[in-house]
């Protein structure tokens, strides 16, 4: 796991230098709160070192918030309408479905070509919980058998059999960038496009 977490920072760096890496999260609380035992141990980690926010403008990572389910970047369960949706209810491989439930995914990411990324948390230890992806256009769910970390080492680096997810912008290309949100807000504030590090104007 940590060896995952390490490699993970070498292709994955902090946009910011000298700014936000990781948010603290109260994960009792939020274990109770979402109906779970606790969190992937690598999650953990991640939020850890990195915390919510983006890679790219293109992949965004949240965390729970006991207390505030209707924040940005929040972890949670498929709302409602998702679930009634017979869209939403196809996979991209045969037997998928019946092994898997909607009501058991929980939501960690999304892309910014409004792909869901979650885990499917039937099994009791969060650490074999697999990576499922709704792909907006890539014929429904599929599920991985890797953790969040595993999953965007394999994304960065191309080693997935094909992209796990609608948008190629981060596929294979070996290094990118983290921008955390707080950073991000707190540039936007002042006036600065975060990832040009340019003044924002109608063009940005």
């Amino acid at each position: 796991m940590r060896n995952e977490l390490g490699q993970l920072r070498g292709v994955l760096s902090l946009l910011q230098e000298g700014g936000v890496a990781g948010d603290a999260v109260d994960w009792e609380g939020a274990a109770v709160a979402l109906g779970v035992t606790s969190f992937p141990g690598d999650y953990q980690e991640f939020v850890s070192a990195f915390g919510a926010g983006s890679i790219e403008e293109s992949l965004f990572v949240s965390i729970p918030r006991p207390g505030v389910p209707a924040a940005a970047l929040t972890v949670g369960r498929l709302p409602e309408s998702v679930l009634q949706s017979n869209a939403m209810h196809l996979w991209q491989e045969p037997g998928d479905g019946s092994r898997h439930r909607l009501e058991d995914m929980l939501v960690w990411g999304q892309t910014n070509s409004a792909d869901s990324l979650c885990w499917v948390t039937s099994d009791p230890d969060p650490d074999r919980w697999p990576v499922a992806v709704w792909e907006r256009q890539g014929g429904g769910w599929k599920v991985h058998d890797c953790g969040i970390v595993e999953f965007l080492l394999r994304l960065l680096r191309g080693e997935f059999s094909e992209c796990p997810v609608s948008d190629e912008a981060l596929w294979g290309v070996q290094r990118a960038r983290f921008l955390n949100f707080r950073d991000e807000e707190r540039l936007l504030g002042t006036g600065v496009n975060p990832w040009t590090g340019r003044p924002l104007n109608r063009f940005d």
